[in-house]
């Protein structure tokens, strides 16, 4: 069986993954300019990926 620590570093890491694929997506690492719809998107995707991490952690470390 797979630990707490191991559920907690699979968790953040696939969070980590997201992160990247969806602002190689979205173009967050070109030097164009983005678009201001582009900008509130990904800010909403890295509050709902920090949302995930923090009760993907706290599920692991008190559950």
């Amino acid at each position: 069986m797979i630990g707490k620590l191991g559920i907690l570093i699979t968790i953040l890491s696939l969070v980590f993954l997201f992160f990247i694929v969806i602002s190689l997506g979205a173009g967050a690492f070109s030097k164009k300019e983005k678009k201001p719809e582009i900008k509130k998107y990904l800010r909403s995707i890295y509050f709902l990926l920090i949302i995930i991490a923090l009760l993907g952690s706290v599920l692991v470390l008190f559950l």
